[in-house]
């Protein structure tokens, strides 16, 4: 049911930034409360737990290494919660291009969708 909710929120999220690819580019340049910051890790954090859940009922060696890479995710986006570097990588993604959000807001999208599905 979560995964149900969760995957929807990514295909919102992707598709308005698919349309305004501008909006997060600015969003990610300005300087973020801390509060804000806790939502978009919390964001990482919640994709990274499904991920590793729905991951270990799968057969296969290819979703157990899924299944690491998602518990990577996790303790990474613990870590820059209360580490200084998060602004060094959100300054670092305010620089990339337009093009990069665009090919991330399709990610998005395309991983709600499989969490819609699944």
């Amino acid at each position: 049911m979560l995964s149900k909710i969760v995957g929807t929120l990514w295909m919102m999220l992707g598709a308005f930034w698919l349309i305004k690819p501008g909006s997060l580019k600015n969003r990610l340049g300005k300087k973020m409360s801390k509060k804000f910051k806790r939502i978009v890790y919390g964001f990482v954090l919640i994709l990274a737990f499904l991920m590793v859940g729905s991951v270990m009922k799968v057969p296969g060696m290819l979703a157990k290494i899924l299944g690491i890479v998602g518990m990577v995710m996790a303790v990474k986006a613990i870590m820059l919660i209360t580490s200084k570097t998060s602004e060094t990588v959100l300054g670092w993604w305010a620089d990339k291009p337009i093009i990069v959000f665009r090919v991330w807001a399709g990610c998005l999208v395309v991983m709600g969708v499989l969490m819609l599905t699944v």
